[in-house]
Formats: C-alpha cells, structure tokens, sequence
C-alpha cells in the first residue's frame, strides 16, 4: 500500500525497516495484547463498536446493542470463554494465544460504521452520537488492516484474512499466486483449489488438513494430466506427481518417505502444485488463442 500525503496511518515502512534495520527485532506476545487492546478502545471511542456494544448516554444511561446488556455472558455463549467486558489491561494479558485470536475473529465480526444520515448527534454534555443503521465493511477494512499491522511486527506467522479469519501469511512473493492459481479452472476443480487454500492456511489446521490440501492439489493436476501431457515434456509430467506419490501425499504404502521435516517439505509442495495448476492453465489458454484467434487471450 502507497502511503496516503499527509495521512500518518498506514503501512508505510520508515528509513531504519526499510534498511532491514528494524529497531528491536519482532515485538513480544505482550505487546500485541497491549496493542490489541489500544484498537478495541479507539474502536469503541469512536463508536465502531457501538452497532453490538451500545453506548453510554448521558440521559438515558447505558443502552445495550445487539449483544445485549450481558455482555459478557453472550461472549460466553458464542466463545464458550469467559470474558470480562469492557476489556482492561489485566484481562487481555491473562490470555492465552487461542483467546486472542478467538477476540480477534470475534469483534471483525462486530465492528462497523455508524451512518449520520440515520442518527443523530446528542450535544448535551457532549454525548455523541446515537446511530440507528450502520455499515460493517469500512470498519471491518480498518480493523483487519490494524491487526494485521500488530500481527506482522510480532512475526506470529498469522494474519487476518478477508474473510475475518485467522490464517497462515503467505511466502513472501506468493500473493498473486493464491488469487490466481484458482482461475480458468473449471468450477467443480475451481471449489477444490479455493478450499484446499483455506484448508492449508487456516489457524488450527492439523497435520491431516495440511496433507488433505496439497493431496486436493494434485487430484485437480491429476484432473488436467492430459493437458500436462501435451504442454509439458513427458518426463516434467512424471515429475509433477512423482513427489506427491511418493513422500507420503496421495497414498500410504510402505515404501513412501515419511521420516523428513513435513511442515517445510509440504509448504513448499503446497505453493507447488498451485503453481503447477496455474502454469497448465495457461498453457491451455494460451494454445486455445494460438488455435483460435478470435477467442480473448488470458
């Protein structure tokens, strides 16, 4: 992201991190508690969390939003955790890394912006304002934008995705591969590759998960191994699935390698094969122009 003239905040890197000199290193799990809490009050200092959270009026006392007046007893309902609301300093740094994210996920889902034209601003005592509609994207944008700011300086290997949800940071370099590896494929190879994705990426994904994922990979080559046969060389086409057959990917037999380091070998098979899946792709579609002209290249 290009900073903005004038705008202080946002992901503009300074002199010393662009130097590769960032002062102190990744900052600590403490630290993105502390920062963790310092967004959700400037959320809730400027009414992004007033939709479910309600707010404090002067006149009419506190009026409760959808979470209703028992915060913390709805938190307890939808997380199954016990959480103080309004959070203080001492409650967020009694937590362990799966409540944090649990919170992280949970108020994505439950900021949002308030629309003045369906409000209006009480004056007295300075008040503020009282919004009756409101509008989740903005604020879900910011908020995912500030977390992922915390997130990346702790260097936790996580990030918040579009989609609100916790997942893996991607290899540097390979955001334009996620986005598209899954395109030109057709649309039941298409819903593989989008959910073999998130599968590999989620927070929580199991060994199992992992594996699942770039085994999803290679049925969907598997699938186009006719158009490997004809774009690629023979022995590249043999290669594409010689790795996943034989270091424990597609099939269990006993003389599959399964003694070696899975969390690097799989990550690096995972970006693979949706390289792979991209590559065929496009040679599909690139013969298709080369054969019919008329048709609007890729």
């Amino acid at each position: 992201m290009e900073p903005h003239p004038g705008n202080p905040d946002t992901d503009r890197t300074y002199w010393s991190e662009r130097q590769g000199r960032r002062p102190g290193g990744s900052i600590g799990q403490a630290a993105v508690r502390r920062l963790f809490l310092v967004l959700v009050q400037d959320f809730d200092r400027r009414n992004l969390l007033q939709e479910y959270f309600g707010y404090d009026c002067v006149d009419a006392g506190y009026v409760p939003g959808l979470m209703g007046e028992e915060i913390g007893d709805r938190i307890l309902l939808d997380l199954g955790r016990e959480i103080v609301w309004p959070l203080s300093s001492a409650e967020v740094q009694s937590w362990d890394e799966d409540t944090l994210f649990d919170m992280i996920e949970y108020l994505y889902d439950r900021v949002s912006l308030g629309d003045e034209t369906a409000g209006g601003f009480h004056s007295y005592s300075g008040c503020g304002w009282h919004y009756s509609r409101f509008h989740a994207g903005p604020a879900q944008d910011e908020y995912r934008r500030r977390i992922n700011t915390i997130l990346r300086r702790c260097e936790i290997g996580f990030q918040l995705g579009q989609d609100g949800v916790i997942e893996r940071t991607l290899v540097s370099g390979t955001e334009a591969l996620m986005k598209s590896a899954p395109k030109g494929v057709d649309p039941h190879n298409r819903t593989l590759v989008e959910a073999a994705i998130s599968k590999f990426r989620r927070r929580g994904a199991t060994p199992t998960d992992r594996r699942d994922a770039i085994r999803d990979l290679a049925d969907v080559l598997e699938h186009y191994r006719p158009s490997v046969k004809t774009h690629l060389l023979p022995k590249d086409e043999g290669a594409f699935f010689e790795i996943a057959n034989k270091f424990w990917i597609r099939h269990n037999k006993p003389d599959q390698y399964k003694d070696y380091d899975r969390e690097l070998w799989w990550a690096w098979l995972f970006y693979i094969y949706l390289a792979s899946i991209a590559l065929v792709i496009r040679l599909v579609e690139r013969q298709k122009t080369l054969e019919d002209p008329e048709q609007p290249g890729s």
